[in-house]
């Protein structure tokens, strides 16, 4: 994508400058000064016993933390119990239990190729995920802290991506870079996933109405226990942010829902993941439920099998069905259609964005730039985002104009049809909703920055998730140091005040009126609705694929 829209320009700021300014308290935040842990083998009493961490130049690591107890056997589908406490010190220095997923799954910072370097810098060692095992008994969290003192730091708390299928929280592993330079506390939380998460039994016995939303109660089961040892760590529990891309997204967003999660957080950043909530019904849960229980060979007199068959059956016959998290009207309110801002969130300050490329690691892009033609792009564009042919003629002009003159075929297209579905264009449609409300402050970016394809080298896009480890400063690619020096700074401010704006780079509020979007390519530029020209070229509104 360009590295500018042809909007309005308002501010325009050299990343180089950012760190540039002198004197004040926040003059040392973005330099890697705040490590202060001195013992080698840190320890820290929690609520149900001591924990044995790891010292990485100043900045203690804790691995596989319980906040929660057995899920497993007659515990499944179950809101979890708290941890049982232990006696002694544990050892919290090699990596939890990861929820049970796809086999060849699991952390996505495992790996010396592909995608995987982005995400472990080319440094897979520090992140301890090759020898994660997979289970139901996953409920542990990872805590990266600069300062085990009384410094009342503030808390990011990481939810991870993966839709709600799989994925992990290990990415923070290898966030000891930004606790350095920023001093903020960081916890990435591993939870119950897919049909152990999200297998609504209420249908079957009034015991388990709320068995749909087990594994977004995991999470509110996390946010307590920070709430109640973060102290111990360095870290403020009245000054929590939560964060996620992707499904961390909507993670973020249900809990944005959840009266039971009020009070647990105070600031909120869905990325590239802003959809509707609360509109995943009983009825449509029930459905794939029975179709699990019809792979099973069970039925509903016999359901109560569940309980005593093997994970690993369970999860085998549910690998083909839909599991989320269940409007049950309990613990998520339900509303027909599903909302963009919650009610129940509306005093939470808000930083939601995109990129302009989402479907960039998900398309088979090699297969993208041989096949695709100027002449032929409004007939993929028609066939995929399910507009006429006079529409996507229309709208394929619109965007070459928006992109730069060398811009070839296939980026038009990832562009596209990225700005054509949720993960690309929801971030809009939620900023707009909730800042309609005016009771909390919402700031919104959007990504330009093309980044190296992790499926082809030679080809580039502002793809998924490309922007989270460099939010974490974890850097492979050395041109984007930049890039991730300037998103931690100003996520870390967000953290610390509910404001983005760092000196010499200030962030508007997005308004209805005046919906500034901070546009981050090769320098960060302020504009007005980058994307409206986009938006109404393709004429979706937000009925936005998914």
């Amino acid at each position: 994508m360009p590295h500018s829209f042809k909007s309005i320009l308002i501010l325009t700021a050299a990343v180089s400058a950012f760190f540039s300014c002198a004197g004040g308290p926040e003059s040392s935040y973005g330099s890697p000064v705040f490590g202060t842990v001195t013992d080698h083998e840190p320890v820290v009493m929690t609520e149900y016993g001591a924990v044995l961490g790891e010292n990485r130049d100043g900045v203690a690591i804790f691995r596989g933390i319980p906040y929660g107890g057995s899920v497993s056997g007659e515990a499944r589908f179950h809101a979890a119990c708290l941890p049982q406490a232990w006696d002694g010190v544990r050892d919290c220095t090699s990596n939890g239990t990861i929820a049970m997923q796809y086999r060849f799954s699991g952390s996505i910072s495992n790996g010396d190729q592909g995608l995987s370097l982005f995400f472990n810098g080319g440094h897979p060692e520090l992140f301890g995920c090759a020898d994660e095992k997979h289970g139901e008994d996953c409920l542990v969290l990872n805590v990266v802290s600069p300062g085990l003192d009384k410094g009342k730091r503030p808390v990011i708390v990481y939810l991870h991506g993966g839709g709600f299928n799989s994925g992990t929280g290990s990415l923070v592993l290898g966030s000891d870079g930004l606790a350095r330079e920023e001093d903020v506390v960081i916890v990435g939380v591993n939870h119950r996933l897919n049909v152990f998460g999200f297998l609504y039994l209420g249908h079957l016995d009034p015991d388990y109405e709320t068995s749909g939303s087990v594994g977004i109660q995991d999470l509110v089961l996390a946010l307590e226990w920070v709430r109640d040892n973060i102290a111990s760590f360095g870290g403020d529990p009245g000054n929590v942010t939560i964060l996620g891309e992707s499904g961390g997204a909507m993670k973020v967003n249900n809990l944005l829902a959840m009266p039971s999660a009020r009070g647990l957080f105070h600031k909120a950043v869905p990325e590239s993941g802003s959809t509707r909530v609360c509109g995943y019904s009983k009825q449509k849960a029930a459905a794939s439920t029975d179709a699990l229980l019809a792979n099973l060979g069970l039925d509903r007199n016999t359901w109560r099998e569940l309980f005593r068959m093997d994970a690993w059956q369970i999860f085998d016959a549910a690998v083909n069905l839909d599991f989320e998290p269940v409007a049950d009207g309990l613990v998520i309110p339900y509303v027909e259609g599903g909302v963009w801002a919650p009610e129940c969130g509306r005093d939470i300050p808000l930083l939601c964005g995109s990129s302009a490329d989402e479907l960039g690691v998900f398309l088979p892009i090699e297969q993208l730039k041989e096949e695709t033609t100027w002449e032929n792009l409004p007939e993929k564009v028609a066939e995929s985002l399910h507009v006429d042919t006079q529409r996507a003629c229309e709208a394929v002009a619109v965007f070459r104009n928006a992109n730069p003159e060398d811009a070839e075929p296939w980026h038009v297209l990832v562009n596209m049809l990225s700005m054509g579905n949720a993960l690309g264009g929801g971030a809009y449609y939620q900023a707009l909703h909730r800042s309609a409300e005016g009771m909390a402050p919402v700031f919104s970016y959007f990504i330009e920055y093309d980044s190296e394809s992790p499926v082809s080298s030679r080809l580039h896009c502002a793809w998924h998730t490309a922007d989270l480890p460099l939010q974490f400063r974890i850097v492979y690619k050395p041109e984007t140091e930049g890039l991730s020096r300037t998103m931690a700074h100003c996520w870390a401010a967000f953290a610390r005040t509910g404001n983005p704006s760092v000196p010499n780079l200030e962030w508007p509020e997005f308004t209805p009126e005046n919906p500034a979007v901070m546009v981050f390519g090769d320098s960060a530029v302020v504009e007005i609705d980058p994307s409206r020209e986009l938006r109404e070229a393709l004429g979706l509104g937000d009925s936005l694929s998914f």
